[in-house]
């Protein structure tokens, strides 16, 4: 596929015009969509279109569409009769990463949050008949979108520790995550400066707003629930972000779909390179765009000054280059859609210990590559994994995949922490205990 076509729809949809969402998500809009739209054309195969065509729905907006409307044009909201569907590339208009104490080594790429792998949330929420608290659940993936389109995760990382408390996010609030998606662990309070009190600065995914500390006109909410939420006249029900646990929500008022420890559905983010270890020592102190689709991540280990300078191309390569310090320099080019390396790999990996980091969950394997074939293309095939003899005893984990291995912060390469892990079925055991195993290999 060679883009994204949005065709406007509506009295004014010739003057709005097409807008082209590039391969790595980049929205292109007026007579740079149009050029786009044409070269595309030109470069494909007799009979197929290349492009993905939505509808951008014009006339009355539903009122979850406010608070998205303030980080237009790189966040645009379409919807129908059930969802509002939010879209953009991941990346804030703000700085990212800088004070970061407990690195995983990724950067920010632009993530395709567009067509059908759009974040969405119900336009009619639903309470739940019992809330889905969060606390040591929805481990993956994220919870709630921010109006500036960037989605954010539990505020516990995928080990079950609170990213804000241990050094992982930013001073935004944010951080990477394995595939090089930013995201938040907290609720980013500093878009109150663009969106004010009175809009939420984000949707949870079961469809309710979350505002800031205080309620829109000014006054300190009461009688906050379990959840970190409560009802108000004129409002509904409603939750409010939090200068301490659970920082975000404390669990789902609405209904929402649990599936592999997280909401379901959720859009994926892409890798385009493999998932790095901790960078023990390492402090981020300056992350900036240097130009087009530049950017440069500075960072210190040890007194060493070291950087990730990196620039994605329009052949949809991504090329790296990493100032190790004292190790010299090396370069690395990436390809979109391979997910697990580089091509042309240069040098070696920056020295230092591997710790346990999260820096965001592993994804699902997309559909029909998920037991056998793990979520990289290329994996090789794995045995199917062994059962009980009888069905009824299975282990479970929020952070292993069916038929893949370990994440490496789990095993004796990475920092060798036991992964969350419980059980059910099976004569003579209870249901759903937390047990402890040390990962050798």
């Amino acid at each position: 596929m060679a883009g994204l076509l949005f065709l406007p729809c509506g009295s004014d949809a010739h003057d709005a015009g097409p807008v082209w969402i590039t391969p790595s998500g980049y929205r292109l809009t007026g007579e740079d969509a149009r050029r786009e739209i044409e070269a595309a054309a030109d470069r494909l195969p007799e009979g197929d279109s290349g492009w993905e065509f939505v509808a951008v729905p014009r006339g009355d907006a539903p009122p979850q569409a406010a608070a998205f409307g303030a980080f237009a044009p790189e966040v645009t909201t379409r919807w129908d009769d059930q969802f509002l569907y939010i879209e953009g590339n991941g990346m804030p208009s703000h700085r990212m990463m800088v004070g970061i104490t407990a690195w995983q080594q990724q950067v920010p790429l632009p993530q395709r949050y567009t067509g059908a792998n759009a974040w969405r949330i119900p336009l009619k929420p639903t309470p739940a008949k019992e809330p889905q608290m969060v606390k040591g659940r929805f481990l993956r993936g994220a919870i709630a979108i921010a109006a500036n389109g960037i989605p954010i995760f539990n505020p516990q990382n995928n080990r079950g520790e609170i990213s804000y408390e241990i050094g992982e996010l930013d001073q935004w609030g944010g951080h990477c995550g394995r595939a090089d998606d930013y995201h938040y662990h907290i609720v980013p309070m500093h878009l109150q400066k663009t969106l004010g009190k009175d809009k939420p600065l984000a949707y949870a995914l079961d469809g309710y707003p979350i505002y800031g500390l205080t309620e829109p006109d000014g006054s300190q909410p009461k009688g906050l629930d379990a959840l970190h939420g409560h009802s108000a006249a004129g409002i509904g029900y409603h939750y409010h972000a939090a200068e301490k646990y659970p920082y975000v929500i404390g669990g789902f008022h609405g209904e929402v779909t649990e599936r592999d420890g997280q909401v379901d559905p959720q859009p994926r983010a892409q890798p385009v390179r493999e998932a790095l270890q901790a960078l023990r020592g390492a402090k981020i102190t300056g992350f900036e765009a240097t130009g087009g689709s530049r950017y440069r991540l500075s960072y210190t280990v040890g007194g060493d000054e070291r950087s990730v300078a990196y620039e994605i191309k329009t052949d949809a390569t991504y090329a790296f280059e990493f100032d190790d310090g004292r190790d010299g320099k090396r370069q690395e080019t990436y390809r979109a859609g391979a997910g697990g390396g580089g091509g042309r790999g240069e040098g070696r990996p920056p020295r230092g210990e591997g710790g346990a980091q999260d820096g965001g969950p592993r994804r699902r394997p997309p559909p029909g590559q998920g037991g056998n074939g793990g979520w990289e293309p290329g994996a090789p095939k794995l045995p199917d994994q062994p059962r009980s003899s009888d069905g009824t005893f299975l282990l479970t984990s929020p952070v292993v995949e069916d038929g893949a291995g370990l994440p490496v912060e789990f095993t004796g390469d990475g920092g060798g922490v036991t992964p969350p892990l419980g059980w059910r079925g099976g004569e003579g055991t209870r249901a759903g205990p937390v047990v402890s195993i040390r990962c050798l290999t």
